[in-house]
């Protein structure tokens, strides 16, 4: 009952609309508000083909109460005339006189009842539909800003034959194609509702299972007795370690993106919940970014340490010096041997920083936790709800402004 006051509230707020003309557009801070294009509306589906209209028309059906103690006349079936007036005129007999004069029947007197009256309402939307309309678009385009990320894990899945995890996958990105056909479909979303928990949980307990590997194998040195270690040790560490990190950010990702078509499917936006559901995904996410941050460090560190690269860099620093040297002794200091050598010491270096920069790169694919879209968009749902709105619009899109 409190829910469907809260949207009556929020309806009535909508039916106070204030009309813009054209020439003060670009009074309005339009670049301040979301922007949310008709034509994208309507592609969601006929669920919410009515909003593309400026308003909707809600039509009321009222039965007005009966009226003690009054009754109508109901002629029989085929008969026509009028009733016989009382000699006296102070009302009608229970007769029916035919149009020749003669007695045509009696009528049927039955109580009267109330009226049907049909009253039509004009109101900008249904806010719930807005409210959904404007996440699946806010996700879509949020979705395609991160394809490429999505379609490396997908590469790496089939790589490394995650049937399972494909799957869990697929299935959220049904569920959020589909979900703009069905939002008002109590059937589907119990059913999906069912599939993302699991998802949910799944993933959940392979955010907390792959971050103890990881930490666990950096923990673990590269060749601690020898104290020496080579480019090919390298390499097997960072492997090693990415494709943890890998799974640590598919896990995370799938949680992020159940987490938000969780409350899509619940339809629950109470603010407190939204929050809630933010502050669990950004706590992962942070400590995704923690443990990415130490493990690239430590593999940096390793790549600069190398037996290689001690080689490198020692070649370097010899050409270096020897070039210096060369400079001082008079005669030979004019020749180019030692602007050579130095020159030769300096390409050293950047050959050295090159390799370390070339065996980062490969590392630098998992940097991002990939749950910014999931966060802004359920915080975009909470400020749409649960925040006074201004609702403008023109022949092109609907604008909405949050009061500051």
């Amino acid at each position: 009952m409190e829910e469907n006051n809260k949207k009556n509230e929020i309806v009535k707020a909508m039916m106070n609309v204030e009309y813009y003309p054209a020439v003060l557009k670009d009074e309005v801070a339009l670049e301040k508000c979301t922007q949310v294009p008709l034509l994208s509306i309507a592609a969601l589906g006929t669920a919410f083909a009515t909003i593309p209209e400026s308003f909707r028309t809600i039509t009321q059906t009222i039965e007005t109460s009966g009226m003690d103690g009054y009754y109508k006349a109901v002629f029989p079936e085929g008969v026509v005339g009028a009733l016989v007036k009382a000699k006296d005129g102070t009302g009608f007999r229970g007769l029916i006189q035919g149009a020749n004069g003669q007695f045509a029947g009696q009528p049927v007197f039955t109580p009267v009842t109330g009226n049907i009256k049909t009253i039509k309402t004009v109101i900008p939307v249904d806010p719930m539909t807005l409210v959904i309309a404007v996440a699946l678009i806010s996700i879509e385009k949020k979705l395609d800003d991160i394809l490429e990320t999505q379609q490396e894990i997908l590469e790496f899945l089939k790589q490394k034959e995650k049937s399972k995890l494909r799957g869990n996958l697929n299935i959220l990105e049904d569920v959020l194609n589909n979900y703009k056909y069905n939002w008002d479909n109590e059937k589907y979303k119990t059913n999906k509702h069912i599939q993302v928990q699991d998802i949910k949980r799944d993933a959940e307990q392979s955010i907390v299972f792959y971050r103890e590997r990881i930490v666990k194998k950096i923990n673990k040195k590269i060749n601690p007795l020898l104290f020496i270690h080579h480019d090919q040790d390298v390499k097997g560490k960072l492997e090693e370690v990415r494709a943890e990190l890998k799974e640590y950010q598919l896990a995370l990702y799938l949680f992020a993106f159940s987490s938000f078509l969780e409350l899509m499917l619940l339809e629950n936006f109470d603010s407190a919940y939204l929050d809630s559901a933010v502050q669990k995904i950004e706590g992962y996410s942070h400590q995704y970014r923690e443990l990415y941050t130490e493990c690239y460090n430590q593999i940096e560190g390793y790549a600069k340490t190398s037996i290689n690269s001690y080689l490198l860099g020692g070649l370097a620093s010899i050409n270096k010096f020897a070039g210096d040297a060369v400079a001082m002794i008079p005669v030979v200091s004019d020749s180019q041997i030692d602007e050579t050598l130095i020159e030769t010491g300096n390409q050293l270096d950047k050959i050295c920083s090159k390799k370390t920069e070339d065996t980062m790169e490969q590392f630098r694919s998992n940097q991002s936790s990939c749950v910014s879209p999931f966060v802004e968009n359920i915080n975009t749902v909470n400020r749409l709800y649960n925040q006074p709105l201004a609702l403008l619009f023109d022949q092109e899109n609907i604008y909405l402004s949050l009061h500051q």
